[in-house]
């Protein structure tokens, strides 16, 4: 925690305390370990083992400052590895698996398609036998079920190729070994709770509400229903191929930027109603919870959830709390809750973007986009409007492309190795579409206060219709800059495990220069990793 007092030295972000963030010798050691099972699955007796001698000599070496530093740092790679290993399922390779089966599927997500025919998800094999425990992608026809269901379902079950690539790769990084398609519901063995089936029904009611719109649009409801729910599949095809191909299709997905948003909305209407500060802390974070709860808690939401709840603690607490601390410690909750996050693309991406905000690109602009002399000596008094607004754009246009510039350095060895593709145009179109996003999402928020009185339809759909105008906007421009040749880097990385390596240096390379002054070497000595990686590994 940061101390009180500002005047009180403190130690800079080095590796003998990491600063103000303790939590990073957490949970580094925990993705440590659950990076080091993914690839090796080591013996999990051993791992206990060391796990339960690494805190007892904790316990007995707490006065010896780095033999328990390096103690913690073994006892979280070990209990990490473990419990990735207990808590995921089965992931030996399997021999080709391919044939008719049914199947007992307990269902973990389930998505309508967007022509309706059928649904996609994922489920556990709950079948005793050598499938158990199984995870497996499903393609089934007929209606979605809620989550927890747990249904007969026959198929053409497949196992998943030793090196995936593309959609399969997708599936492998969720920790599934297997896929059934063309499959058909037998029977249901087991009901969901009344709370999924809930949220099940909340969820197909807001889709309708949001799609409803002055005039006839189907497309113009599709995109602000995916905005407001996270489903990617409602997106038209050529809207989704030119928001991928520039790199902005995070827009869409329930991620930090609508839970930040939200938020800053609900904050600000609390703050105008002057209601108590931390009840209604506790009432935003709960309204927040239920709506990653109806949108289907995918991984990046309750990430950004827990991650707004840690934020929201540390700036009500006596002590401020860094944001480094509070991405620490989100990201050691994350793998405590759900340890296979750690082979998820989303869960590598989102993290490594905001550290690489927090360290390189909030230090850049801070020095790019200062107040020039000028604006310094410049009276107030004598400042004109259209002075004051340039200075303005300046400041914010320089300062949104260095966090634009600095997640996309971070992001590109992943990107490369998951999906084949990289968009610098990336840098620039961030910079216009996420103000422009803040606009449908919050008028979608206001077009769910009228969600409960079906008789405040008209004007919700009037609400939803501005919202729609924004992101046929944004559609376009995304379009535009979709045109512009050389935009996206494309290529494969050989070997895959190189783009995770890059993606672990310049997590050093950012924890060592957090301290660092100059902007120039804040960017380039990440940019020359990058570049090196990329002649070096990418074909």
């Amino acid at each position: 925690m940061a101390r009180t007092d500002p005047l009180d030295q403190t130690h800079p972000l080095k590796h003998d305390r990491f600063g103000h963030a303790p939590a990073l010798w957490l949970a580094l050691p925990l993705l440590a370990g659950c990076v080091w099972d993914t690839y090796d699955q080591p013996d999990i007796a051993a791992l206990l083992w060391l796990g339960l001698v690494s805190t007892a000599g904790l316990w007995f070496c707490a006065r010896h400052e780095k033999m328990s530093r390096g103690l913690l740092v073994l006892a979280g790679f070990a209990w990490g590895a473990a419990w990735h290993q207990a808590k995921l399922p089965p992931q030996t390779p399997l021999s080709a698996v391919r044939r008719y089966d049914e199947l007992s599927v307990r269902v973990e997500s389930a998505v309508t398609r967007r022509t309706g025919e059928g649904w996609t998800g994922l489920g556990i094999v709950t079948d005793k036998g050598p499938l158990f425990r199984r995870r497996l992608a499903l393609a089934v026809k007929g209606e979605a079920p809620a989550r927890g269901a747990e249904l007969k379902i026959s198929g053409h079950l497949a196992a998943l190729p030793r090196n995936p690539t593309g959609y399969d790769a997708w599936i492998a990084s969720q920790g599934a070994t297997l896929k059934l398609s063309g499959g058909k519901t037998l029977g249901v063995l087991e009901t969901p709770s009344a709370f999924a089936l809930w949220c099940q029904r909340s969820q197909n009611h807001l889709e309708q509400w949001l799609r409803t719109l002055p005039w006839d649009d189907p497309n113009g409801g599709a995109l602000l229903a995916a905005t407001m729910l996270g489903r990617t599949a409602l997106l038209p095809e050529d809207a989704k191929a030119a928001f991928a191909t520039t790199g902005t299709l995070h827009l869409f997905a329930i991620s930090g930027l609508h839970i930040a948003g939200m938020a800053a909305a609900l904050i600000w209407a609390a703050r105008r109603l002057r209601l108590p500060e931390k009840p209604t802390g506790i009432a935003i974070l709960t309204l927040l919870w239920v709506y990653v709860e109806v949108t289907g808690a995918s991984p990046s939401s309750l990430r950004a959830w827990i991650m707004a709840v840690f934020i929201w603690a540390g700036q009500t607490g006596e002590r401020a709390t860094p944001a480094l601390q509070s991405l620490a410690l989100a990201a050691a909750a994350t793998l405590l809750w759900s340890p296979e996050a750690s082979s998820d693309p989303g869960f590598q991406l989102s993290y490594l973007a905001v550290l690489a905000i927090l360290l390189v690109g909030v230090p850049a602009a801070e020095q790019i986009a200062a107040p020039t002399l000028p604006e310094r000596l410049t009276p107030k008094g004598a400042v004109t409007t259209a002075q004051r607004w340039g200075w303005r754009l300046r400041r914010a246009t320089l300062g949104g492309l260095c966090v634009s510039l600095a997640a996309t350095i971070a992001g590109t060895p992943l990107t490369l190795t998951y999906f084949q593709s990289s968009s610098w145009g990336g840098v620039f179109a961030n910079l216009v579409l996420v103000p422009l996003s803040e606009i449908p999402l919050v008028l979608g928020m206001a077009s769910l206060l009228f969600c409960p009185w079906p008789s405040l339809l008209p004007m919700a759909a009037w609400i939803n219709g501005g919202a729609a105008a924004t992101l046929d906007a944004m559609t376009w421009l995304t379009q535009g800059f979709a045109q512009i040749p050389g935009l996206a880097v494309t290529g494969t990385v050989q070997p895959r495990i190189s783009g995770p390596l890059c993606a672990a240096v310049l997590v050093a390379c950012f924890l060592a220069q957090a301290e660092v002054k100059s902007a120039g070497r804040l960017f380039g000595v990440p940019t020359g990793l990058v570049v090196l990686w990329y002649l070096l590994f990418v074909y």
